[in-house]
């Protein structure tokens, strides 16, 4: 190494030894006080026992990657960028909480038909377009590779709304399609699964406070389980995607003939008189 470096690699590895900040986090510190301080307030509010191991990383992205590791395990992810170490300021980490958002936006949706799994495609298949821009025919494309197109034609005219999945469907062993209609209509009511980035940014992003972390956590644990509800689906359907997805088909199809049934049964009796099953 060059002598000009000794000096200073000499006084880096002193103030280390000794416990004290390395020079790149003094000169962070220096050039970035308020930054500085909102992560040393974030880091004792929300990781207290790690105050130590965090702040004795000898690099603010180095810092804020052991932070970042160690709020997931408690917590819920953030932005995978910071866990690597890619950043430039601890603004980047103070500003705003940098929370992953999963909801289901249009460039999401036109990729499905392309990107996602076969089972997400054909449920996709079975639930009313939520941006009504006419992508149908790429998506019944994908579908033709794995089901029957006279399957497909079936459905065609019976796609779900998600009121109307959730009707037929809850509380049965197809429940996970009502999921996906509300899913991809980003209407099941969680945060992380009904945000995209572009409402996230548009929308007031996250601030730092315990109740708002303590909040996040609890909708995290509930998009977790929702998604590994779908996933466990996904799975089932793809053990035998034709006679399964046939078998969904027929299900949903015999409950919409059976409501036509009861409503025109009920339009059919007197006046005054109520129908007794």
């Amino acid at each position: 190494m060059p002598e000009a470096d000794g000096p200073l690699l000499a006084l880096g590895n002193k103030l280390s030894s000794l416990g004290l900040p390395s020079l790149s986090v003094l000169i962070a510190q220096i050039s970035d006080t308020e930054g500085y301080v909102d992560f040393l307030n974030i880091v004792h509010a929300f990781l207290p026992e790690r105050e130590q191991e965090i702040l004795h990383e000898s690099t603010p992205a180095a810092q804020v990657a052991r932070f970042a590791s160690y709020f997931e395990d408690r917590y819920f992810p953030l932005e995978p960028h910071l866990r690597d170490g890619d950043i430039e300021s601890y603004e980047e980490v103070t500003s705003f909480i940098p929370v992953i958002v999963a909801g289901m936006s249009w460039e999401d949706y036109e990729a499905i038909p392309s990107d996602y799994r076969p089972a997400s495609q054909l449920m996709t298949y079975l639930v009313a377009d939520p941006f009504e821009e006419g992508t149908d025919v790429a998506l019944a494309e994908a579908c033709e590779e794995y089901v029957p197109k006279s399957l497909l034609e079936r459905v065609a005219e019976n796609r779900l709304e998600p009121q109307e999945a959730h009707r037929l469907l809850d509380g049965t062993r197809y429940e996970a399609l009502a999921k996906w209609a509300s899913r991809i209509h980003s209407d099941t009511g969680n945060f992380f699964l009904d945000t995209d980035y572009e409402m996230l940014m548009s929308d007031m992003p996250p601030d730092w406070d315990i109740e708002t972390v303590n909040a996040l956590t609890r909708e995290w644990q509930q998009a977790d389980a929702f998604e590994n509800t779908l996933s466990k689906f996904f799975e089932w359907l793809e053990g035998d995607l034709p006679g399964r997805f046939g078998e969904l088909v027929n299900f949903i199809l015999e409950k919409k003939a059976n409501e036509r049934k009861a409503t025109r049964r009920t339009k059919s009796l007197p006046v005054g008189v109520t129908r007794r099953d």
